[in-house]
């Protein structure tokens, strides 16, 4: 249940993947509900994006979901670092990261979602080329009904 479907292909929920939390954690800072900086998050998330790049082109994975995943990758943690790249991480925005990490481990696990399906998961977007995440699949059908 916790899944939507495309063609067949299931789609993650959003709030079943980290990118989602950290771009909340962002507009949240944006907009001065919360003081604790993403910056550090964003930064993290982008090492792990480029290290799924370089395995997206290793595997050859089709270049319509590298593409869509380079487009998701600027929206949800290029601009928003940029926007930000002048302000200044602390230790307490370190700590928060792990934290938030934490969480989400711990939602992940409360909701029978485990570290297998979040590999699985990248497996099926690199090597199969199936479109599991909700923002490409977004973007995707906005594409196609246009």
């Amino acid at each position: 249940m916790g899944k939507g479907k495309e063609k067949g292909k299931e789609i993650e929920k959003f709030y079943y993947i980290f990118t989602y939390w950290i771009f909340i954690w962002y507009l949240f800072y944006i907009y001065k509900f919360v003081n604790l900086n993403p910056k550090f998050a964003l930064i993290m998330a982008i090492i792990e994006n480029i290290c799924i790049l370089f395995l997206m082109f290793y595997y050859k994975t089709n270049l319509n979901l590298v593409f869509l995943y380079i487009i998701m990758m600027i929206i949800l943690k290029i601009i928003p670092l940029y926007s930000i790249w002048n302000t200044k991480i602390g230790n307490k925005d370190i700590i928060w990261t792990f934290i938030l990490f934490i969480i989400y481990l711990i939602f992940r696990f409360v909701n029978n979602k485990t570290i297998d399906d979040l590999i699985q998961q990248h497996k099926d977007l690199i090597i199969y080329n199936k479109n599991v995440l909700p923002g490409i699949n977004l973007f995707k059908s906005t594409f196609e009904k246009g």
